[in-house]
């Protein structure tokens, strides 16, 4: 038989299945399924080897011309994420790799010295995280050839390379560790007595750089070692490395939780192989920028950076502006904080002062509020009308909550106070922002202020962590929650950024707390007010 052993029960078995089944109008189905599939080609002249190179054509055509776009584009990534992997800082600052490429250079065999499989990098930063899909060795084989073979040489092992030394004892589970491809510098010779391995943290800071206002299309990793790299003139090939762009660092931002990837947003450090490339970048793009010129020549990178306003200081001029960043902000908090408590003090003259009260009579803690346990004068704060800009009395000020929180855990805390009296929260807003210790309180009456300021001042509260809702009582070490009623300029300053529509519904709510007192009594007030809050819900649903 012409045909081979391994096809024939296949071709018995569908020719028993197609007669059985009847005469059929479509009995090329199965033929193009089965030419679709990575199978090896038979040498069967039913017509499938044929639709088999139309399918691929129509690929041609369609779908196949924008994954290759796509991959273009990933490919470059890959080669620029390889060379990071592979530069002397990430040797210098890996001890893994370092002490295992040390291992690998010192063997005897000068063919597989200093090999690296594509495997071990792949599983490990910048490869591992930076990119949004994990590639595959082959993927990253042609990358390298394609983009780094100037610099990278790369080869295949037909079996895979020593466990000793890359993966430990045991033999690694993963699927695409098949093939054994390995990946080295040509410069591989030179490694073990680099000059760049005997710097200190200090001298590569001196040859790194800070930038901001990248251009959006490239705002990754590896974009922006790219991108740098394209911005840096012809250089000669003295330099100590042949890799210029030896790290690339994105700052974590103050919304980023431990252990997250930072995003990039803009803004980077980068390293380089010598104080003299990054005296070109700072030359050519200071941090004072120039007037952007649409006419101007040059490369894409270039008419790109100069029409995002891209700029660069030194690294240690950035670490300065840092403290001097942190100092002003720390410095008006201070401010802040002292004009709130000199506010409380003298915006009500009837109530004494702290320094005024004689010590016998004075609380346990001595930064309680002393205006919380005094009754307002009558007639001595005003009064809600329809006509009243935002509802009086009916704003907090809290000092001394975790920084770490968030509104729902607030929101649970302070309604502690009204279940403590057997009613319902009437807490109506909880503004705060994440990474404060301080947040604003909006009560629904008057009536709810002093509930929640007698409560937690006759009840010292500290809050342990970012999410203990509850509160204990504060230790040596712990700071009790404060809280501050705010009234006057600085409860007209606050409502006045509050939109209004969201004002004329704090005074309702505020109307119809006073009318509840009125007429029922203050039991009756948090069932109105809990009534009212049910109500606006169903009408945004």
């Amino acid at each position: 038989m012409s045909v081979p052993f391994a096809f024939v029960p296949r071709q018995i078995s569908r020719s028993t299945k197609v007669q059985g089944a009847g005469p059929s109008k479509t009995p090329s189905v199965v033929p193009q399924q089965r030419a679709r599939s990575p199978s090896p080609p038979s040498d069967s002249e039913d017509g499938s080897e044929a639709l088999g190179s139309v399918t691929t054509d129509k690929d041609k055509k369609g779908k196949r011309r924008a994954v290759d776009t796509h991959t273009h584009g990933t490919s470059e990534d890959i080669a620029a994420l390889t060379l990071l992997a592979l530069s002397d800082y990430r040797i210098w600052s890996d001890a893994d790799l370092r002490s295992k490429l040390d291992e690998c250079l010192n063997i005897g065999d000068t063919s597989a010295a200093g090999f690296v499989p594509i495997n071990y990098l792949i599983r490990r930063p910048p490869l591992r995280g930076f990119l949004s899909v994990e590639p595959s060795e082959v993927e990253v084989v042609k990358a390298l050839r394609a983009y780094a073979n100037e610099v990278l040489e790369v080869r295949m092992l037909v079996s895979a390379p020593s466990s000793s030394v890359w993966y430990g004892t045991g033999k690694t589970s993963r699927k695409k560790d098949v093939g054994g491809y390995e990946v080295r510098r040509k410069d591989w010779e030179k490694l073990l007595d680099h000059p760049l391995r005997n710097l200190s943290s200090e001298q590569w800071d001196e040859r790194t750089l800070y930038m901001e206002c990248v251009p959006t299309q490239y705002r990754s990793l590896a974009g922006i070692a790219r991108f740098t790299q394209a911005l840096l003139p012809t250089l000669p090939s003295s330099l100590p490395s042949s890799i210029h762009v030896q790290n690339v660092t994105l700052p974590s931002h103050y919304l980023d939780k431990p252990g997250d990837i930072p995003k990039c947003r803009g803004y980077a450090l980068v390293t380089f192989s010598t104080t003299e490339q990054r005296d070109v970048l700072l030359r050519d793009w200071p941090w004072k920028r120039r007037p952007y010129d649409a006419t101007g020549h040059g490369t894409l990178e270039v008419k790109e950076a100069q029409r995002f306003g891209f700029r660069t200081i030194p690294k240690m001029r950035w670490d300065q502006l840092n403290e001097e960043y942190v100092a002003y902000r720390q410095q008006l908090i201070d401010k802040a904080f002292e004009a709130n408590k000199h506010a409380s003090s003298t915006s009500r003259p009837d109530i004494p002062s702290e320094t005024d009260v004689p010590s016998h009579v004075r609380p346990k803690d001595e930064d309680l509020p002393i205006r919380a346990l005094a009754s307002p004068p009558p007639g001595g704060a005003p009064k809600t009308t329809t006509a009243s800009p935002y509802p009086y009395g009916c704003l907090v000020f809290v000092r001394n909550i975790h920084p770490e929180t968030n509104k729902t855990t607030l929101k649970a805390l302070f309604a502690k106070a009204f279940e403590d009296k057997g009613k319902s929260t009437g807490l109506d807003y909880v503004d705060f922002n994440k990474g404060m210790d301080s947040c604003y309180l909006r009560l629904a009456s008057p009536h709810h202020t002093s509930i929640l300021t007698e409560h937690f001042t006759r009840h010292p509260t500290a809050q342990v962590n970012g999410l203990d809702d509850t509160g204990r009582a504060p230790g040596e070490n712990e700071q009790t929650i404060k809280m501050e009623l705010i009234e006057g300029k600085r409860e007209a300053l606050y409502w006045k950024n509050i939109p209004e529509k969201v004002r004329r519904q704090a005074v309702e709510k505020a109307l119809q707390a006073e009318q509840s007192i009125n007429v029922c009594g203050p039991n009756i007030l948090m069932l109105s007010s809990t009534a009212t809050t049910r109500a606006g819900r169903k009408r945004k649903r």
